[in-house]
């Protein structure tokens, strides 16, 4: 494909203003991670819950998040990327006022669960719709500033849950989050619909008016031809079916979304994000402690999401999936170790440092490149339900982690529990020398090249590489 011109990387305000208002997504969603773990405890107590339905309040909205994760896909095909991320603000903040004012529990796992949809909707739409709009060598950046604010709300939920934590205000904890749903309802009103979409529907006009605005300029008809190649190539575009995901060159784009979708969690880092309060205090460490312990994680976690936003499209997809991989292995392992051993206040201390070395290569690895790989690995016609699907096994695998982790721990012990997610890290470290390279591509360069029928790419052929 013809090398395309230098301007179309050049970023606009507009483009800026649409990356920060759609990735308020981000931010709802990671709210909801942060405060669950820390509100679910005050919630079993007022409702004498045991570890399993405290374990289903928690990940109440997980099961959301693949309800909403599955029906986000479609309806962005059908009604476009915009107008269905107000509805995910809409449906985020009516769950969390549901949830703050529950009765009982049947009432609030229902807010619980509409909170969720509307997590899992924006989880599909916000690194795609990044990435429909960024210019090719800043896309991981971009789309990773989807997982920078999804950090920065686990923050504010460890903070909002360390400063209520003496009153037990869960009430507040979980209603709260009804604010961040509502600056992105009436944020959407102010960003433009994906110019790829509006090609897919025909709306060519519409299309040339958005990428004006958002390229700074007013010859964008290179850009607008490349789109509709590909669209064209395609006797499914105008449809995108689900089974178009088994299809025989899309099969393999698909299973690698998916296999990095599962380890964005299966990891274990909602094993530790959600119960990271409870882990330290059977290590010794206080209550008190615990939580101002875990308000430092999710800083680290935020620190180190910006540092991985910086070199994603230097170093690359690969190989930052890679050496995170095998960092989290080795702290996992080593967690395990001192988790067996008599609790003191070294152990408890080498455990906390465990802790910050695995969330900092999570934080500059799965955390942050699997949405980037998510968004940009699927083509155009079957990209929004694609993702959609990848998105699903993130939550579900959330799912599960959210609901048995407690009985896990108390059944078997932390030290094994962590084992078991050390040695799924270690699975991931051989998938990563399989998987393509996708930085400095346009969508349109990948798609030409996975369907020519390579699937490596990338670091195995720099030419490609835009400057």
């Amino acid at each position: 494909m013809t090398r395309v011109p230098p301007t179309r990387d050049r970023m606009t305000g507009y483009v800026y203003i649409a990356i920060a208002v759609s990735t308020l997504g981000g931010l709802l969603f990671g709210y909801d991670i942060g405060v669950s773990g820390g509100a679910g405890g005050f919630v079993a107590g007022d409702f004498h819950l045991g570890s399993f339905l405290e374990g289903a309040v928690v990940s109440g909205s997980t099961l959301g998040g693949a309800i909403g994760a599955l029906a986000g896909g479609p309806l962005a095909d059908r009604f476009g990327r915009r107008w269905t991320l107000l509805l995910s603000g809409v449906l985020f903040s009516l769950g969390a006022l549901v949830s703050a004012v529950a009765p009982d529990l049947s009432v609030l796992m229902a807010g619980r669960i509409v909170v969720g949809v509307g997590v899992g909707a924006a989880s599909v739409l916000v690194p795609v719709y990044i990435a429909e709009l960024a210019p090719a060598r800043l896309r991981g950046a971009l789309v990773a500033g989807f997982q920078l604010l999804t950090t920065l709300g686990i923050l504010v939920g460890y903070g909002i849950n360390a400063a209520l934590a003496s009153t037990e205000a869960w009430r507040w904890s979980l209603g709260l989050a009804s604010v961040p749903g509502v600056l992105l309802a009436f944020g959407v009103l102010l960003i433009p619909e994906s110019p790829r979409w509006l090609i897919v529907q025909g709306r060519r006009e519409a299309a040339l008016q958005v990428l004006r605005r958002i390229r700074g300029r007013d010859d964008v008809s290179h850009e607008v031809a490349e789109i509709e190649a590909v669209d064209n190539e395609d006797e499914s575009a105008q449809r995108g079916r689900w089974r178009d995901l088994f299809r025989g060159w899309v099969r393999p784009m698909v299973v690698i979304g998916i296999l990095v979708a599962f380890f964005a969690n299966g990891c274990g880092i909602n094993l530790i994000v959600y119960f990271a309060p409870q882990i330290l205090q059977s290590i010794g460490m206080g209550a008190s402690a615990s939580l101002l312990a875990t308000v430092g994680l999710g800083v680290v976690n935020v620190v180190f999401t910006g540092v991985g936003m910086a070199l994603v499209d230097r170093v690359g997809r690969r190989p930052m999936l890679l050496i995170g991989s095998i960092g989290m292995t080795g702290s996992l392992g080593a967690l395990a170790v001192l988790l067996a051993l008599p609790a003191s206040g070294s152990t408890a201390a080498l455990s906390l440092v465990c802790l910050a070395v695995y969330i900092v290569v999570y934080a500059v690895s799965p955390g942050l490149v699997a949405y980037v790989v998510i968004s940009e690995i699927f083509p155009l016609h079957v990209r929004a339900k694609a993702t959609a699907a990848a998105t699903f096994v993130i939550f579900v695998t959330n799912l599960l982690i959210g609901l048995f982790s407690l009985p896990l721990l108390d059944s078997i012990g932390a030290p094994a529990t962590m084992s078991i997610f050390a040695v799924i890290c270690l699975v991931f470290v051989g998938f990563c020398f399989r998987m393509p390279e996708t930085k400095g591509r346009t969508l349109e360069e990948l798609e030409e090249h996975f369907r020519a029928g390579s699937v490596r790419t990338g670091a195995d052929d720099e030419s490609h590489v835009r400057a």
